[in-house]
């Protein structure tokens, strides 16, 4: 708690939405400590945060996770790769970017509608108790929007991100 204070007394442009902030951590944390994962969407700029946000989640940015192998598999990796990979692998939170499926995504595009790219991939991969990290700055983003919808109809746990003026979700009270 005494980081979170000291992100928002860093940041005091922030402070307007610390609950909201702290109510995301708790999902995220809950999600985590439930053998959950995050999935990611969003388009343009918002993908590009849906790409950080992996890995910040896959890896160790600032304080590295160390691993902490099965002793059965910290053996093997030692005889096979010299204790290489035992050195080097961090600690990963399981998080996967919705934008990063190239070849479904424009398939789908092109055979049934850009408007599914997303929900397509919640209905596929995900499973209740996961969580959806939804971006729109313009809260206008349709694929966003019914990914994050079908989201909710599945039990995942969903946090949507806007920009000031980008509420027009039509279920936003259902969400965090």
């Amino acid at each position: 708690m005494r980081i979170f204070e000291k992100f928002i007394t860093d940041y005091p442009q922030l402070a307007v939405c610390k609950e909201d902030i702290l109510k995301a951590y708790n999902l995220l944390n809950d999600t985590i400590k439930e053998g959950g994962r995050i999935y990611t969407c969003g388009n343009g700029g918002s993908a590009s945060d849906c790409q950080h946000i992996v890995g910040e989640m896959m890896k160790g940015f600032i304080k590295k996770r160390p691993v902490a192998f099965p002793l059965e598999i910290a053996e093997k990796l030692s005889v096979q790769t010299s204790g290489f990979l035992s050195g080097k692998l961090q600690g990963a939170i399981p998080c996967h970017s919705l934008v990063s499926e190239i070849a479904l995504i424009t398939a789908l595009c092109n055979d049934v509608s850009a408007d599914i790219i997303f929900a397509q991939q919640i209905y596929g991969y995900a499973k209740k108790g996961d969580c959806l990290i939804g971006i729109s700055t313009s809260g206008n983003a349709v694929n966003v929007n019914l990914a994050v919808e079908l989201a909710i109809a599945m039990g995942l746990r969903t946090i949507v991100m806007t920009g000031q003026n980008g509420a027009n979700f039509h279920f936003l009270p259902m969400m965090l």
